[in-house]
């Protein structure tokens, strides 16, 4: 990183190596960024110094499979209770005491916060989501399809096809998208409009056209308004090392994720403060047309929502709306 106040780190175990940034005074209760899915540690670096200037010690890893973290070999290795494992892991290394650490997920990030929340929620303080809301035991997000815009005879699955479709032609996603890195990124890394909320997404239908972009990806230049010119480069650089079968095996442990959550101490409740960031223009995580949220909010005892008017790259598309919503929210004592 080229930040002043940003420094890496590297925690090391016998089943996993974890490389982190981090910024703030090392005493400061710890703030957990997770990114998801295709990201790295650095897409979380325009929230970092602001939320550590608020009084935290800011950690934001590259979760397994990405950046400079371990790459492991197996798909069964990418299940979200190695993910929790991991960050239980680095909160013990960096010292965070029970009850004081705060988790921030985005995309797959996510659900290894809302995880570490019903699994250790004695390690916590709060926990956040950022456009994927917690599904409880025995939810589904596909049961919460708008179905005036996604048909079920035309989208079973609705915008989320695609999770499907990396379950059933890993491999094939995998080398297209190895293929073509900068094209993939350009082309999906796109800041958000009302426009995308009034059509179906690319997502609802990527089994019917074999691959996400078969034919190739549709843009080779990056969005300035999601990654300037630096984070695009060190981005791509990063996967293109890593390559993506690792971090499209994130998606291929359903059975597995299902019954890690069903064995959750709090049974799936989200007992500690919570905090909902809503991205207005997500296409695929709509949470604000549709009733996708309805589950979490049914599952928490003590919920704060939050609307960013950004796509789903909220960090890097408004991130000074994203620090104004987690330090209004953290600044009340929710966390």
């Amino acid at each position: 990183m080229d930040a002043p106040g940003i420094s890496t780190g590297r925690h090391t175990t016998q089943r996993h190596s974890s490389a982190y940034l981090a910024a703030g005074d090392p005493d400061d209760p710890v703030l957990l960024l997770v990114h998801g899915w295709p990201e790295h540690a650095r897409s979380w670096a325009g929230v970092m110094e602001p939320l550590a200037a608020a009084g935290y010690r800011v950690i934001a890893p590259d979760m397994r499979g990405y950046g400079a973290s371990t790459v492991h070999p197996d798909p069964s290795d990418y299940s979200i209770e190695e993910g929790v494992a991991d960050m239980i892991e680095l909160l013990d290394h960096l010292g965070a005491a029970p009850g004081t650490a705060t988790v921030v997920g985005h995309d797959y990030g996510a659900p290894v916060a809302w995880n570490l929340a019903t699994h250790h929620p004695d390690r916590l303080a709060g926990v956040v989501g950022v456009c994927v809301p917690h599904t409880p035991p025995g939810t589904s997000l596909a049961d919460h399809v708008e179905r005036r815009l996604y048909p079920v005879e035309d989208y079973p699955l609705g915008q989320w096809d695609y999770l499907v479709a990396h379950a059933r032609m890993p491999e094939r996603l995998a080398a297209e998208f190895d293929a073509d890195v900068p094209g993939l990124l350009a082309s999906i890394m796109r800041a958000g409009s009302p426009r995308a909320l009034e059509r179906p997404a690319p997502n609802a239908s990527v089994r019917a056209r074999g691959g996400w972009f078969p034919d190739g990806p549709p843009r080779h230049d990056p969005d300035p308004r999601v990654l300037d010119d630096a984070a695009f480069a060190a981005l791509v650089a990063d996967l293109e090392r890593t390559g993506f079968a690792a971090a499209n095996s994130w998606y291929r442990n359903n059975r597995e994720n299902d019954a890690y959550a069903a064995r959750a101490v709090t049974g799936g409740r989200i007992a500690v403060p919570a905090l909902f960031v809503h991205a207005r223009w997500d296409a695929v995580c709509a949470t604000l047309t549709t009733t996708a949220a309805d589950p979490m909010r049914a599952a928490c005892d003590d919920l704060t929502e939050e609307i960013v008017d950004a796509g789903h790259w909220v960090a890097q598309e408004q991130p000074e709306a994203l620090v104004a919503a987690l330090r209004g929210w953290l600044s009340r004592g929710s966390a």
